[in-house]
């Protein structure tokens, strides 16, 4: 493997993970104009949701042994073009039979590219002996934002029926297809046997401090404007800039994250991470002056950006287990947590508050500091 070989390898699976952002913030977008078309409640759009995470978390387990066996390049790319398939699809459809069944493969297909270009980008840092993983996720954000910025712009045209998110489906597409020469092939370590188990051990560890990072991430997304609103006053618009300050502060770091692995060690940016995950939701809980809020969420987006990666980073290298096995454990503990917070939270809160529920939520935080050994142990 040369130096132009492992380059061009971490620059297409770079793409894909930036293809997969920009799909899920294209769906995003959408969300709002998908349920006015087909003229369906709260509820039922909620189960619209759930559908596509419960896709995910069945193909999530599954990918490890897929991975394990037939190699990381090849289930990248299928997941791949399989995502960029039904993304084209989910969004042009009238009918809630075939949406529902379009939002679980959709789920299927997200969650197996999750597994499969986090494993194959592993292999990629391993090979080039450089931290690279939170440049990874850092590509990731970065399709997020441009995702749904490109989906406000097709539906502010009128082309929110379906045809603005076929042709970006036709363009990743092709994108997809000239970068996958360069995806990287790495033979597969485990060929045959199953590899679906139940996480223990290091993978345990480490997927539950995934699970409480993806808590923390998801409890956001739901609850971070409503908090603003609450403590501040904020009009809903000003409020959400909350959860965009979390979102931009995090792609940042991202893709600053490497040098300052490589400079302080992975132990020690995973223990400011959490303490910054804490004190930027505490802040963001007990102040009651908009600007400090907003660099309280600001402040979660820097302490989080990097601890999702280094646990992948560190999965992907449990011994005894094959990167896509290890990854594949974490990400579905990871994203039961992003599934479960939400409604938990928002159970706590009806019998309290939001302020309560998401101080509650600021010990992750501290946890995910206090265990930052775990990145070394499993190493």
């Amino acid at each position: 493997m040369t130096a132009t070989t492992l380059n061009q390898a971490r620059w297409a699976v770079s793409t894909v993970f930036l293809i997969n952002g920009a799909g899920i913030g294209l769906w995003a977008a959408h969300v709002p104009v998908v349920q006015a078309r087909l003229g369906i409640d709260t509820a039922t759009l909620s189960m619209v949701l759930l559908t596509i995470a419960a896709g995910a978390l069945l193909a999530m387990p599954l990918m490890g042994g897929f991975t394990a066996r037939w190699g990381t390049r090849r289930m990248t790319l299928v997941a791949g073009f399989a995502f960029v398939l039904m993304l084209g699809i989910l969004m042009g459809l009238s009918d809630l039979t075939l949406l529902f069944i379009a939002a679980f493969l959709f789920g299927v297909g997200n969650g197996a590219l999750d597994v499969a270009m986090n494993a194959n980008a592993s292999e990629v840092e391993t090979a080039r002996g450089i931290p690279t993983m939170s440049s990874f996720h850092g590509f990731f954000s970065l399709g997020g934002l441009l995702g749904a910025a490109l989906g406000g712009v097709v539906i502010g045209q009128g082309w929110g029926d379906g045809q603005g998110a076929l042709a970006a489906a036709i363009v990743s597409g092709a994108v997809l297809l000239a970068v996958a020469p360069r995806v990287m092939f790495f033979a597969p370590t485990h060929a045959g046997g199953s590899h679906f188990a139940l996480p223990r051990g290091a993978a345990l560890s480490l997927g539950l401090l995934a699970l409480l990072c993806f808590a923390v991430e998801g409890a956001l997304v739901d609850w971070s404007a409503l908090l603003m609103r609450e403590r501040t006053g904020a009009e809903p618009a000003s409020a959400a800039l909350a959860y965009s300050a979390f979102s931009i502060a995090m792609a940042a770091c991202r893709f600053a994250g490497d040098r300052m692995i490589l400079r302080f060690g992975a132990m020690r940016i995973m223990v400011l991470g959490g303490l910054a995950m804490f004190v930027g939701l505490a802040t963001a809980v007990l102040s009651t002056d908009f600007l400090l809020s907003a660099c309280g969420f600001a402040l979660i987006g820097i302490g989080a950006a990097n601890v999702v990666p280094l646990l992948f980073g560190a999965a992907s290298r449990i011994p005894g287990m094959s990167a896509g096995a290890g990854v594949a454990a974490v990400a579905t503990l990871g994203y039961g947590g992003l599934l479960m917070a939400p409604p938990v939270l928002g159970y706590i809160a009806a019998h309290s508050s939001v302020m309560v529920a998401l101080g509650m939520l600021s010990l992750s935080g501290l946890v995910i500091a206090l265990s930052a050994g775990v990145i070394k142990r499993s190493a």
